[in-house]
């Protein structure tokens, strides 16, 4: 992948032209309204009611890459129903927080109201649309035409378009960080659910195969595709996926107020959805293990295992992990870690459910595989 940096110059002409074309058209009241809906309604999207501008660019950008590659497509639907559960930990836990150490998106998500003044709510509605857009890319049917997947995706994208209008207007600093929700920031967050997700997995001793691995990239790299990112920083393959990736963070990495806030925000939530007030730093060396870097853990504030104690509890408990991850294949061993693997997503879900009153539409075949 090039490192050319006029990708932080560049977003997305098709969605942004929408917008510009609606303000042109449509009643200012109305359009807020239309995008308040969107932000925070997780349901399908229906088109009834939809401005005709709005519902048109739903059904005509709903085409496919020439290079999709169905077999690939399937596998990671197979790979979703068998470990989907561990991979959804592994992106909160690791892929998330490692992003937070990128200073310019994190001072484009507190410009756009994520650091909420009651951070927990906050918090857990962030995650709660992070989850049940996960699970709609999980769904068998999601490159389907017209399906709940495809107009999730172009919901987001219409939702990107809206952000950096709205970030224009408030003198946003295009010269120092780019253009908001640029072609770099999200090819970056499309390898955050590959990339970032699949080298949490590893941490956990659940090892993917070469083809498993690519099988993900290209996945997430088709609903780039769609969210608009430009084919030549959207890898189809884990090697330069990952080498790109890699490239992304390293250049991005900066120390800032709102990226230490949003990783006490995240770790906070996962400690209370866990209920871990026993071991009130738990949620810290997770993620500093996971993300397997001091660099970055340093730079998101995350709390190092000092205490001897700590290190005892923490360690034998992670090794025990990665043992029985490493030999899971094995009906006996995968009775007994598959629920603790699992533990983490069943939790965050019930959570959501218990203190929120905050409900995921979770695909009944996904419920019944990972045994919910």
């Amino acid at each position: 992948m090039p490192a050319d940096y006029s990708f932080r110059q560049t977003a997305d002409p098709i969605a942004d032209q929408l917008v510009v074309q609606l303000y042109q058209t449509q009643d200012k009241q109305r359009i807020a309204q239309l995008y308040r809906h969107l932000l925070s309604d997780i349901e399908e999207v229906d088109y009834q009611g939809l401005p005709f501008l709005v519902k048109a660019y739903f059904q005509q950008n709903q085409g496919l890459p020439d290079w999709i590659n169905w077999a690939q497509i399937r596998q990671v639907q197979q790979l979703y129903l068998s470990m989907g559960a561990e991979y959804a930990s592994a992106l909160i836990l690791r892929a998330l927080p490692i992003g937070y150490s990128s200073a310019n998106i994190v001072k484009l998500l507190a410009k756009t109201g994520y650091l909420a003044s009651d951070k927990r709510t906050g918090t857990a509605k962030r995650l709660l649309e992070t989850s049940q857009f996960l699970f709609n890319m999980m769904r068998e049917d999601c490159f389907e035409h017209n399906s709940v997947g495809l107009k999730h995706i172009l919901k987001v994208r219409f939702i990107h378009a809206m952000v950096r209008h709205h970030l224009h207007k408030h003198k946003w600093d295009v010269q120092s960080r780019g253009l908001p929700i640029n072609q770099e920031d999200m090819s970056m967050t499309i390898l955050t659910f590959s990339v970032g997700a699949i080298k949490g997995l590893e941490r956990m001793n659940i090892a993917l195969s070469r083809a498993d691995k690519d099988a993900f990239v290209h996945y997430w790299a088709v609903i780039g595709h769609i969210i608009g990112v430009d084919d030549t920083i959207n890898p189809t393959t884990y090697m330069e996926g990952e080498k790109h990736y890699e490239n992304i963070l390293l250049h991005q990495a900066k120390a800032c107020p709102e990226g230490i806030e949003l990783t006490r925000c995240l770790c906070d939530f996962v400690k209370a959805a866990v209920d871990v007030s026993w071991a009130p730093n738990v949620s810290d060396y997770t993620m500093r293990y996971l993300i397997n870097s001091n660099y970055y853990s340093d730079i998101l504030g995350l709390k190092p295992v000092e205490s001897p104690l700590d290190k005892l509890v923490f360690f034998n408990a992670v090794n025990i992990l990665k043992i029985l991850n490493k030999n899971r294949e094995y009906p006996l061993i995968k009775k007994i870690i598959q629920p603790s693997n699992r533990f983490f997503t069943y939790r965050i879900i019930n959570y959501f459910d218990r203190e929120f009153d905050l409900k995921l539409y979770i695909p009944l075949k996904l419920k019944k595989s990972w045994g919910l």
